[in-house]
């Protein structure tokens, strides 16, 4: 009878715990990626695929499994690149810095084709948001070395100083990659 007491008390008491409303938490924790997700063509279009390695990894090392283009088994399922050798041998990518990603090339930018631009730039959009950043907020700017390209046209935005040695034509990267996989 007295542990029926006791269990009434502690019932009626509860916890300690008063009710609040809703408490905000942050953002939800991000799961084990089973690998990067890298945009590929097929038939015609910009198309993600889940690069199977068992870990995400970082931006530049999902870039590099791109610039690698297609795995035979890919390759199989219609996937291409139009990403030529020379393209993939003068591309780095650096770090996000103020929502942007910058993508530079010892190339000029007109000898970079759009679809391959595309392809870069949704696969640094992907693995960034892979990783947690807003992929709606990233932005992807490709940059030529100083003095090596002479860009005019409506994709040709001159860097804040104009174009000099410090800051040389920029392009934006193509916004609308399609859907990643589920």
């Amino acid at each position: 009878m007295r542990w029926v007491a006791l269990l009434l008390v502690l019932v009626l008491a509860g916890c300690g715990v008063r009710p609040t409303g809703p408490v905000g938490a942050g953002q939800g924790p991000i799961g084990v990626a089973p690998g990067p997700i890298l945009y590929f063509l097929r038939a015609g279009a910009t198309t993600p695929v889940l690069r199977q390695t068992g870990h995400l990894g970082t931006v530049r090392e999902a870039v590099a499994l791109l610039l690698a283009g297609p795995t035979p088994q890919e390759r199989g399922l219609d996937y291409y690149t139009a990403i030529g050798p020379a393209v993939a041998s003068a591309t780095s990518v650096g770090p996000v810095r103020d929502g942007v990603v910058t993508v530079d090339f010892t190339m000029p930018l007109e000898y970079v084709g759009q679809e391959a631009k595309a392809q870069i730039a949704c696969t640094v959009i992907a693995v960034n948001a892979q990783l947690g950043a807003s992929a709606r907020k990233l932005l992807v700017r490709f940059r030529s070395v100083p003095g090596v390209t002479q860009l005019t046209g409506p994709d040709a935005v001159p860097g804040a100083a104009g174009p000099s040695a410090q800051e040389p034509y920029v392009q934006v990267a193509p916004r609308g990659c399609s859907a990643m996989p589920r």
